[in-house]
């Protein structure tokens, strides 16, 4: 969720002949807070404080602030609130103590979800093969979630995410205003002096609406100007690592290993292995087992999960699965319960996984089926060191039902990839 960019054709305000300049902060998406390191945000912060502090009388400052269509509604109203409170605690933290100006002097203009800034950024800068249609949807007469809707519908979602990715991180954007107190009484502005690492930034000029500004960085002792990074890479699930937390619980080790492939499918392996063994030999809970599962995603429904499976791809939301196991066991309860075999396994998983932190989920799974549980008793010798096998208690058990519950760790390893545009 985010922002847009600022368009003057859509804020009202005073005359543009009282305005002494404009400033853009950014923000990262559905965040409030400001990063100096987010694109030009370490160049524009310095040139408020300079602004501020060498610009007499300013009559009044008026923000506007702004959040991408992407997302709920609602919640992008929220943000674009909190974006222009934000900018408003920055101007304030920074402005010299003036008797004529107080936080009465500010205005604040929360604009919502930007649909022209959008429209104006896609006009200039979007070229894939649907480009017409993106545009007809834009200046469709109908409501924003209409809108997000049918850009979702093109080239299956390809088109909503490829925007999303490269073009709405433009779109998040705190821009105030400065106005003089009348035109008559506006002096010239005198060009700004200041630099970062060494450049000159008297000459660099504000970012439009259409444009993402230039960074500066050093290389090999010397300042560079490249371009911003429009797109941020694209994060990509390529393995997750599981550990079922309720085995943990009871110190039985056990791992698995789940690799997304598509869109929508996903490949697990699981491993089971307690062994344990008292030291008199009288008891014994040895369990080795090992299986596959074939997963289907559900796609996601609401557009908070939407924006999630865009940033991490894949084994969040709901699934089912197909899924066959095997291994054998040797369980032993002094002399009561003494029984060796194999088992094997087949049936259906549902799950759901959930992220916990940046780097965890967390995924709840039950698992029903059948199982064929080959098993064969046998009698330890009285000094516990031999295993006598009973040929009288040999037998096969057929069960139908739940097999297994998992509540599992997950640890998603991501990779950074970059979609290219044009046609697929």
């Amino acid at each position: 969720m985010g922002g847009g960019n600022f368009s003057s054709s859509n804020e009202p305000g005073p005359d543009s002949a009282r305005i002494s300049d404009r400033f853009s902060l950014y923000y990262r998406w559905d965040r409030t807070n400001l990063d100096e390191n987010y694109l030009d945000n370490a160049v524009q912060m310095m040139r408020i404080r300079h602004y501020l502090a060498e610009s007499p009388r300013i009559d009044s400052i008026t923000i506007y602030a702004y959040a991408s269509p992407e997302g709920v509604y609602e919640r992008n109203v929220r943000l674009s609130k909190e974006r222009a409170r934000m900018a408003r605690r920055y101007i304030l933290a920074n402005i010299p103590e003036r008797d004529d100006f107080d936080e009465t002097c500010m205005r604040i203009h929360p604009m919502g979800e930007n649909w022209a800034g959008l429209e104006a950024e896609l006009e200039a800068n979007y070229h894939r093969h649907d480009r017409e249609r993106v545009l007809a949807i834009l200046r469709a007469p109908v409501r924003a979630d209409t809108k997000k809707w049918r850009l979702k519908q093109l080239d299956g979602g390809y088109t909503y995410r490829y925007i999303i990715r490269r073009h709405m991180p433009k779109l998040r954007t705190a821009t105030f205003i400065c106005i003089w107190g009348s035109p008559i009484a506006a002096p010239i502005a005198r060009p700004l002096k200041f630099s970062v690492d060494g450049v000159d930034c008297a000459a660099l000029s504000i970012p439009k609406a259409d444009t993402v500004p230039p960074v500066h960085v050093r290389r090999f002792g010397a300042v560079q100007t490249v371009p911003a990074k429009t797109e941020p890479k694209d994060k990509r699930t390529f393995l997750g690592l599981k550990s079922n937390l309720l085995y943990d619980a009871v110190t039985a080790l056990n791992f698995a290993v789940e690799v997304p492939f598509g869109k929508r499918f996903s490949l697990l392996y699981e491993h089971h292995c307690p062994w344990w063994l008292s030291r008199n030999n009288r008891y014994c809970l040895q369990f080795l087992s090992f299986g596959g599962e074939f997963r289907w995603w559900f796609r996601p429904k609401t557009r908070e999960a939407s924006a999630k499976r865009v940033k991490r791809d894949a084994l969040m939301g709901h699934f089912l699965g197909v899924y066959g196991m095997g291994g054998k066991f040797d369980i032993q309860a002094n002399r009561k319960f003494c029984y060796q075999g194999e088992f094997f396994s087949a049936g259906i998983t549902y799950g759901y996984s959930m992220p916990v932190s940046k780097r965890l989920n967390l995924e709840f799974s039950i698992s029903a089926g059948y199982a064929r549980i080959p098993y064969r008793h046998y009698i330890p010798t009285d000094d516990w060191e031999l295993l006598v096998r009973d040929p009288n208690k040999v037998g096969v058990l057929h069960y139908f039902g739940p097999t297994k519950v998992e509540v599992s760790l997950v640890v998603p390893l991501l990779v950074n990839v970059r979609k290219r545009g044009g046609a697929r």
